[in-house]
């Protein structure tokens, strides 16, 4: 993971604002900016990139940001800015709405949606970026908390601040591949923290369903070629019955078992037309992703795909290919 960093103290007076704005727009989100400070344009950003999720922290003088229609049909990452003042305050006009933001408070910016952001004295704000796909809420839910200032309070929401701040201050305690599970952490503090403000208590609990759903998939996703996993195991770890578990995949019109076992032959597939896996024997690729039996290996990937295991190899890389010198494509599957 990198941190990302840009002074305009670093260039001369008179570049300043046009640099700001276009790394801006880049790294944050293209607006229109008007300002009366173009001569002596002084700010700072700050950007970490965790994958899906973005950390930033924003300072600058007083400005006019505005974010049009035209600007969203030309470019809309289709993200939600959770902005958090530091120092300062915002005014945010968005969604038909108006809010003062200061900094006991957050306000949520849907960038799908035309809105205007002032500050009349110089401020700082901590921003977390979050794709909206990533927020187990419906939008005509989550419309609810947008453009409003929402207090920060003691418990879960200074958390998320406390820990987006840690994250973007020591950057180099983390390796990259640490990069996704901070993302989740800090989607799960924003859904947390947002759910607590959302006044509808069965939107409430629908999204910590849809959080809980997520967790599970991504456990699943994670553990596909450990032969124990299992609904039990998968519950255990999760801390709910087996019985809670197989209702939540059933609201997804799915199984436990079938699900892990989908995901596994999808894996399977996947290694099946790797060219780089040719000389691997079927039976071998199978048991990498948790069917310790070649029959009944064989048996679930033809009823999956329509043809054995073997012959997808074969249709997918070449018989030419996948021989190893031992004529493992054209050995009995």
């Amino acid at each position: 993971m990198q941190l990302a960093q840009f002074r305009t103290a670093d260039l001369p007076a008179g570049d300043r604002f046009d640099a700001w704005h276009e790394m801006t727009s880049n790294a944050l989100i293209s607006t229109v900016v008007t300002t009366d400070s173009v001569n002596d344009f002084t700010a700072t950003v700050r950007v970490l990139d965790l994958g899906p999720v973005q950390l930033s922290t924003v300072s600058y003088p007083p400005l006019r940001a505005t974010r049009t229609a035209r600007i969203i049909r030309r470019s809309d990452p289709d993200l939600y800015y959770v902005s958090l003042p530091l120092r300062g305050r915002l005014g945010v006009r968005h969604v038909g709405r108006d809010a003062e933001v200061d900094t006991d408070h957050f306000v949520v910016i849907d960038t799908s949606q035309p809105g205007v952001v002032v500050n009349r004295e110089p401020v700082k704000h901590l921003i977390v970026q979050v794709p909206r796909v990533a927020l187990p809420f419906k939008p005509s839910v989550l419309n609810a908390a947008v453009a409003r200032p929402l207090p920060i309070g003691r418990g879960i929401g200074a958390l998320m601040v406390n820990v987006a701040q840690q994250l973007m201050g020591s950057v180099d305690a983390y390796q990259p591949a640490e990069g996704m599970r901070l993302a989740n952490v800090v989607v799960d503090l924003v859904t947390s923290v947002l759910a607590g403000h959302l006044s509808n208590g069965g939107a409430a609990r629908d999204a910590g369903q849809r959080l809980l759903q997520r967790r599970i998939f991504d456990f699943i996703e994670k553990r596909l070629s450990d032969r124990a996993l299992s609904p039990s195991v998968v519950a255990a770890a999760h801390n709910i019955s087996v019985r809670s578990l197989q209702l939540l995949f059933q609201d997804q019109g799915l199984t436990v078992s079938g699900w892990i076992r989908e995901r596994r032959l999808d894996r399977c597939r996947r290694d099946l037309r790797d060219r780089a896996l040719a000389a691997r024997p079927v039976h071998a690729i199978g048991a990498r992703w948790g069917f310790s039996d070649p029959t009944a290996f064989n048996r679930a990937f033809k009823q999956a795909y329509g043809v054995p295991p073997g012959d997808y190899r074969r249709q997918q890389v070449g018989p030419e290919e996948c021989a190893d010198g031992q004529g493992v494509c054209a050995q009995r599957q």
